[in-house]
């Protein structure tokens, strides 16, 4: 063990205790006292931690403003390194404020400290431009991204952005090298089903649909999505199901759909059998 390591042990443990232990020699309010302002130190050197646990549970819990709350207080502090300047400027995006969630994904993107962390910044700030208009710009910019940095979030977010872009030989390239790299991930899945639907191949669309209700997915897009390719089909029932299933999702800023479209298409298939 060197030097370095040693020396937060000797400040926040072992100096600490022997102060502690002279003072309940002295006297024992001394010594209680002292314990209590160990315990007041060791929060206010770790409350900028406290904050982001308090976040993390919020956003778990689907309490977006909570969480937002809690990911300012934090990304609030000196020591915020660039993952807590995402996490906030993320849940500002899922809540739509674009100019807070630029302004803090590139303050992120400054404070990097390496490739991973920049590219972590980066393709969610590629999120915020394609939001605010410029599929193009967004799209190149998480081309760049995955070129150096491969993870199963950035090949969902470029999947789906590869189809937005219309080029569907080029979106079945990325969504095939996307669902190389993962397999399992539900969002990928959607992705390359929905792709091969819109391309008319009809049978991979309904074994990867298959495969991804399996997965029972959280997000609306799954189910809209599923439930497009069985109206197509012919299975209205079945699609009115999905279109169901997909309204109970929770529905945020950053979802590529609105309840308000979901509810469109149950309610024009709810009107087919009177028309007939």
């Amino acid at each position: 063990m060197n030097s370095k390591s040693l020396l937060p042990l000797l400040l926040y443990a072992i100096i600490p205790f022997l102060v502690i232990i002279i003072l309940f020699r002295i006297n024992k309010i001394a010594g209680i006292l002292g314990i209590l302002a160990y315990l007041l130190l060791i929060i206010i050197v770790n409350l900028n931690l406290i904050y982001r646990i308090k976040a993390q549970m919020a956003y778990s819990k689907g309490n977006i403003g909570e969480a937002e709350k809690w990911f300012k207080k934090s990304a609030g502090s000196k020591k915020a390194g660039a993952d807590i300047l995402v996490n906030y400027g993320f849940v500002l995006f899922k809540e739509g404020k674009l100019k807070e969630a630029e302004e803090v994904l590139l303050k992120a993107v400054d404070k990097s400290k390496n490739k991973d962390e920049k590219n972590l910044a980066k393709s969610n700030l590629a999120l915020i431009i394609w939001k605010k208009g410029d599929l193009d710009k967004a799209f190149e910019m998480l081309k760049e991204v995955i070129s150096e940095y491969k993870t199963t979030a950035v090949y969902g977010s470029l999947g789906y952005l590869a189809i937005e872009k219309g080029d569907l030989d080029e979106a079945l390239k990325i969504n095939l090298e996307a669902y190389e790299y993962n397999s399992d991930n539900a969002i990928i899945l959607d992705n390359l089903a929905h792709l091969y639907h819109l391309r008319g191949e009809t049978d991979k669309a309904g074994e990867l649909f298959d495969k991804l209700m399996e997965k029972e997915p959280s997000f609306p897009e799954a189910y809209y999505d599923y439930g497009k390719y069985l109206e197509d089909s012919g299975k209205t029932d079945e699609a009115c199901e999905m279109y169901r299933k997909a309204l109970k999702c929770p529905f945020n800023f950053n979802n590529t759909i609105t309840k308000e479209q979901v509810q469109n298409a149950l309610d024009r298939l709810a009107l087919k059998p009177e028309e007939n």
